[in-house]
């Protein structure tokens, strides 16, 4: 494990189990193992995970180089183990992994668990003392409890493709959102769970759901819409009501101004050269600007398009406005105040992304690349106390690789 100091992560010395596929489970383990975390993730025997090979996604084409940033993206800091859960030879491997963990991950179904004998009541009959977390798509319980569920339709179904749509006509972000809102609550459920077992010396059950996830992250527009039976409305750049509430384009890109409160907007007025607005009557406050919105716009607009995106930002940040240009997703690989907070990093496989959802005590996140795989299966046999003949012979078995 590579770490980004000589400082300790905040969870070392906490052992994780991931039996995980996909997205959401692996977003879990990466964020524990991000913070320090020994994660043990397991493939199945002769059947490496599933993004490993991963060949597309959101309309890009993935050639190798890609494949291997996919998988790094999810998985990197952990030891891969490859294992036969269901076996016999396989199960005794497992049984001991679980009787020495701390916290046990997975987004796998309800019944697929249980064929595998590990479902919540066999593992904590195991280790009682064991951080039990699970995934779900539209919930822990209830009548949809068992159905399948992956990004698209979690988000369907939580009503975030709607409260995310500028129209109408649903929309879905790119890039698995939904998965890695769940995958990181996860990680917090498990280090709330870790909490209580260290007062109660108990281990406990925890998890979340895509539904529950997305119904978190919509707290404000989901409380307008059950408990005022109306909507927050749907972002137009020209058509919001308040038009200091939104973006302008500039002669080179887009800048985004929130103006919410009555003293902004006479800041942006003098920082942007058009004091003279606020000798109209009918832009001379915030309210005015508002009422009369439709006139407001076009003569606002024509004047931030005279200049950069980078002169408009310098001037309104100078003066205190709330402000900031609209990046461009390949932009922030780049930028000054990102590096400077270390927020994406370039890992040793030459891949650029971020080492840790947010920092403990000046620790910003293991650094570590992603395990081939079963890079550490006889490494960690090992530690489990399996002698060498006995590794060999589960590899007879086909318990291991």
């Amino acid at each position: 494990m590579q770490h980004s100091s000589e400082n300790s992560g905040p969870l070392e010395g906490i052992r994780v189990v991931e039996l995980s596929m996909y997205v959401q489970g692996p977003v879990a383990g990466l964020t524990l193992a991000s913070l320090g975390a020994d994660v043990i993730k397991i493939e199945q025997v002769g059947k490496a995970d599933y993004m490993r090979g991963f060949r597309s996604a959101f309309g890009v084409d993935f050639d190798d180089r890609g494949r291997e940033w996919m998988y790094a993206s999810l998985n990197r800091n952990k030891r891969a183990l490859a294992l036969d859960v269901g076996s016999d030879a396989g199960r005794v491997v497992f049984e001991r992994l679980i009787e020495r963990a701390d916290v046990f991950v997975s987004n796998l179904r309800e019944g697929g668990l249980a064929l595998l004998g590990a479902d919540p009541d066999t593992l904590l009959a195991l280790n009682p003392r064991l951080v039990y977390c699970r995934g779900a798509g539209f919930g822990l319980r209830g009548p949809m409890a068992d159905d399948p569920c992956q990004d698209t339709v979690g988000m369907a179904y939580a009503g975030f493709m709607d409260s995310t749509a500028p129209t109408e006509v649903p929309n879905y972000p790119p890039g698995s959102m939904s998965d890695i809102l769940t995958g990181s609550n996860m990680a917090s459920a498990i280090m709330a769970g870790l909490l209580k077992r260290g007062r109660t010396g108990r281990g406990c059950l925890v998890g979340t759901s895509q539904t529950q996830a997305l119904l978190w992250i919509q707290l404000q527009a989901l409380g307008v819409a059950v408990n005022m039976g109306t909507r927050m409305e749907r972002f137009a750049h020209d058509g919001t009501t308040n038009p200091l509430f939104t973006v302008y384009e500039t002669s080179d890109g887009w800048v985004a101004i929130a103006a919410i409160q009555p003293p902004h907007w006479p800041v942006i007025a003098r920082a942007v050269g058009r004091s003279d607005l606020l000798e109209d009557e009918r832009f001379g406050n915030l309210k005015a600007v508002t009422a009369n919105r439709d006139e407001f716009r076009p003569i606002f607009g024509a004047h931030l398009r005279t200049n950069t995106t980078a002169h408009w930002w310098r001037l309104l940040r100078e003066a205190g406005a709330w402000v900031a240009p609209v990046n461009r997703l390949g932009d922030l690989a780049t930028d000054e105040n990102i590096l400077a907070n270390e927020y994406l990093v370039t890992f040793d496989d030459g891949f650029v992304g971020p080492p840790a959802p947010f920092e403990v005590d000046g620790f910003r996140g293991v650094r570590g690349l992603a395990a081939a795989y079963g890079e550490h299966s006889d490494e960690i046999l090992v530690e489990l106390g399996f002698s060498e003949d006995e590794i060999v012979q589960l590899r007879i078995d086909e318990a291991i690789w």
